[in-house]
């Protein structure tokens, strides 16, 4: 029998939950949550970037993706406009609002990854990325 403090998914899990814990509180005032955050720095790095793109980013399904779109719209972050080539897709944009948030966010958030990464050599940060990699895609834990 193992105990839980040995498991890989409990440890990981544990360390997500604490570093999601103190974003979500940062996030707070800004009116967003920490998922919310990633769809807002997904459409920065990817403006043409779709639903279903960022569904495959967040491992999360299309339906909470949209859901968390409409939010993010209701929210007046996100705005939503038909493709001109085809009604059935939409475009996904910040907001004038949106806007004003991540301009605040992203100098905050950048200075935060850069005092994270420089507690770690780099190649130990290479190698952990790594390890994250291999973790999110052993076959094992399909078989569940």
């Amino acid at each position: 029998m193992h105990k839980l403090e040995d498991s890989l998914g409990f440890q990981v899990n544990r360390t997500a939950n604490a570093m999601k814990s103190r974003f979500n509180n940062f996030l707070k005032s800004y009116n967003l949550t920490s998922e919310q955050y990633v769809i807002m720095k997904s459409i920065e790095e990817n403006p043409e970037i779709t639903p279903t793109q960022l569904s495959e980013i967040t491992l999360k399904d299309k339906t909470t993706i949209t859901r968390m779109i409409d939010t993010l719209v209701k929210n007046e972050m996100l705005l939503r406009t038909p493709k001109k080539n085809d009604r059935r897709a939409y475009q996904i944009s910040w907001s004038t609002k949106g806007e004003k948030v991540m301009q605040e966010i992203l100098p905050i958030t950048g200075d935060v990854i850069k005092k994270l990464s420089a507690q770690f050599d780099k190649d130990d940060l290479k190698i952990f990325f790594t390890i994250l990699e291999k973790l999110r895609n052993i076959p094992c834990l399909e078989k569940l």
